[in-house]
């Protein structure tokens, strides 16, 4: 009994050694793991430490994230490219104001603000929004400036031609005078403080096909800040911004169109480079059609009631491009000699003309400006 309790009893004490052993190294090992923790060397630690790497990946990605796509409207393809969080909403923000505009603007939506100034030639002054008075008025001033090489109350000139007619046919000496007789920017009646337009002869009807995209462009392109884009390129119909410069901070390249090239790859000139920018392109190769061996195109002499002959396209560079895409319009009908003069008595503002014999001029600030 004794030897069987004394063995007993030595068992009980090894069990006891090695129950106290374990227990110190669990402690050891729990103490141990809450030195790494604090350390911050490895396991849980290293994961707590870089998630934040992680948010700011996910983050730079979707700062990264590039969104494009195209849409018709305002009587051409208008397209988007942009960079930045939520472009696909930005995008599609960019694309309703734009629509929106042409609700506003285009002569050829039943009851926009300009289908109902027309409607109204020789009657009462018509009110309309803000924008609308804002971009006529603006158009009014540059005709002012150009002597009425701008002239937004070409509108019978353009129906009397009919580009958009799937039969094309000259019209002849008769209509294209009775047209002529109706038209004369300084007969616009413009009142600010009732924000009404008035066309005083019957007949007469305004078109701001010169001017509208630009204006649409522009406020696309503030859309798409206010939705944090902060790199983006608009081409709408040859009206181009550009909001910064591309993602990777180099300047957008935007090439010029040759207006005799077999294809819209095919450029002119030098390519520009260019950050916060507009480019407005006007050409004789965006509506026309031929007869008699005879190339006849949209953009109207408002004096002689013809296409312009002395010029195959204008590009302009500004800063803004509702003046960009009106200058266009305005140098072509001007001519190289007098278009040239003319763009550079303005500030912020330059042009390369491609004349009908194919030869390229610039004025003296389009280096400098691309």
């Amino acid at each position: 009994m004794k030897w069987e309790y004394g063995r007993r009893h030595r068992q009980a004490t090894i069990l006891r050694r090695r129950l106290f052993l374990g227990i110190f190294l669990l402690v050891v090992i729990l103490m141990a793991g809450y030195a790494v923790i604090r350390s911050g060397s490895y396991g849980f630690s290293w994961s707590v430490r870089n998630l934040p790497l992680d948010v700011s990946r996910t983050q730079a990605e979707n700062d990264s994230k590039e969104s494009s796509r195209s849409e018709f409207l305002m009587d051409t393809f208008v397209s988007i490219r942009a960079i930045g969080p939520n472009s696909e909403q930005a995008m599609q923000a960019a694309f309703d104001e734009m629509r929106r505009i042409e609700s506003l603007m285009s002569r050829y939506v039943p009851d926009s603000d300009v289908s109902r100034i027309n409607e109204g030639a020789g009657g009462e002054s018509v009110k309309v929004s803000e924008e609308t008075f804002y971009v006529i008025e603006e158009a009014v001033k540059c005709a002012g400036l150009t002597n009425g090489a701008f002239d937004i109350t070409i509108g019978p000139l353009m129906e009397v031609w009919d580009f958009g007619a799937e039969d094309h046919a000259v019209p002849d000496a008769c209509e294209i005078e009775q047209a002529r007789s109706l038209i004369g920017w300084e007969l616009l009646e413009l009142d600010p403080l009732n924000r009404t337009v008035r066309l005083p002869i019957e007949g007469m009807s305004i078109d701001l096909g010169g001017v509208a995209k630009g204006y649409a462009a522009r406020e696309g392109a503030r859309i798409l800040q206010e939705h944090g884009i902060s790199h983006a390129l608009i081409d709408a119909g040859g009206n181009i911004v550009t909001v910064g410069s591309r993602p990777d901070g180099k300047p957008w390249q935007i090439g010029i169109r040759d207006p005799r090239g077999e294809s819209m790859e095919d450029t002119i000139g030098p390519t520009l480079s260019v950050v916060n920018c507009a480019v407005a392109t006007s050409g004789d190769y965006e509506r026309f059609f031929v007869h008699d061996g005879r190339r006849y195109h949209h953009i109207l002499h408002p004096e002689t009631g013809m296409p312009v002959e002395t010029v195959w396209s204008v590009t302009v560079m500004a800063k803004d491009s509702l003046y960009a895409d009106m200058l266009s319009t305005a140098v072509f009908v001007l001519g190289p000699d007098e278009g040239i003069r003319f763009i550079e008595t303005l500030d912020g503002a330059s042009a390369m003309i491609v004349t009908s014999d194919g030869n390229t001029v610039f004025s003296k600030g389009f280096e400098e400006m691309h």
